[in-house]
């Protein structure tokens, strides 16, 4: 492997997606490390660069050469560069976490915020909090370490939160039905941000729109920011930012469901190879909403009942040729 991802669990990873789109003739491999296996793959050092991810990004500084200023203060890293056998450290999850928060025109300045989790994502996600000059942050998790409290007493002691961000794998694929906080228990939230990607909206978003928070963004873009600033290092080039925005929405396109009443088959065909989409005639229209690439063919009623998830989770959208059906499901991801 010269450039790709380890971690534990990667089989829903986007990553190889994006860093060859960012980049041409470029190839960026997945490649799962058991605990056990970690020492000597460090120590190997059989790569020019990778990413890491959970659960690792602390676990990796003791083979580390050097560290830049951002995985020093955070005191996680995320990104890796062999250098004549000397591995350099880098964290990019802090430029992707502030890019998505500029981007959708959040300020954190004089706020009330909540952090959900504290491992390496979360480090990252602390500092740019900091450095926008938060009023309050607290921090929950499952270890209780020092400046750790419990949800429980967020809930009893500061109903006042005013922005909320999951950094916890809850509510990820395929565990959508879990989030790690019941916003109805606040009083005035007004953005919320979780890093979790797949879904597109996870629990925790929908019951922000739900209760009409303003803002409720889930990772993908953080996920595609950070992946560029790794690139840059990889490669030791520049890439325009604009290009976020052209690679998070080809993504949206080529992974979000296209939902559809039952039409002729030589619609579907059509659709299926122009979007290059498998058709599925769905009865379990929850679950397979979920999994990426799919046009899911479903009755009327069924998205009528099962109209909230279906949204979250894929795009309803109808039409009298594959022309208008595509378009308007280009449409649709477009504004999402």
């Amino acid at each position: 492997m010269q450039y790709g991802l380890i971690g534990e669990h990667l089989g829903h990873s986007y990553s190889k997606l994006i860093q060859e789109k960012l980049l041409d003739h470029y190839t960026y491999d997945i490649h799962p490390v058991e605990k056990e296996d970690l020492d000597a793959f460090m120590k190997e050092r059989a790569f020019k660069a990778i990413n890491v991810t959970i659960p690792y990004k602390k676990d990796v500084i003791p083979y580390l050469y050097q560290l830049d200023d951002a995985s020093q203060k955070i005191g996680a890293v995320n990104t890796i560069v062999n250098q004549d056998g000397k591995l350099y450290g880098y964290n990019t999850d802090y430029y992707g976490f502030d890019y998505m928060v500029q981007k959708h025109g959040v300020t954190f300045t004089e706020k009330k915020v909540l952090v959900l989790g504290n491992g390496g994502a979360s480090q990252a996600i602390q500092a740019v909090i900091k450095d926008h000059k938060a009023k309050e942050m607290f921090v929950t998790d499952i270890i209780l370490n020092e400046g750790i409290i419990t949800i429980d007493e967020v809930y009893q002691n500061h109903k006042d939160i005013d922005i909320v961000v999951n950094t916890t794998p809850c509510g990820m694929y395929p565990h959508v039905d879990s989030s790690a906080v019941d916003l109805s228990r606040f009083e005035k939230v007004e953005a919320v941000f979780d890093c979790v990607y797949n879904p597109m909206d996870t629990k925790f978003t929908l019951q922000a729109k739900k209760l009409g928070i303003p803002v409720a963004v889930t990772g993908l873009e953080m996920l595609v920011g950070q992946a560029k600033k790794a690139l840059e290092y990889f490669k030791n080039i520049q890439i325009d930012d604009q290009e976020i925005d052209r690679i998070y929405r080809e993504i949206l396109l080529e992974t979000s469901n296209l939902i559809t009443e039952c039409t002729t088959q030589e619609v579907l065909e059509e659709i299926s190879q122009k979007l290059d989409k498998e058709i599925v005639f769905s009865d379990d229209i929850e679950k397979d909403a979920i999994e990426n690439n799919r046009i899911l063919i479903v009755k009327q009623e069924d998205i009528l009942t099962h109209h909230e998830r279906l949204i979250s989770n894929g795009f309803i959208v109808n039409g009298d040729t594959s022309e208008e059906i595509i378009a308007n499901f280009k449409t649709a991801i477009q504004k999402f």
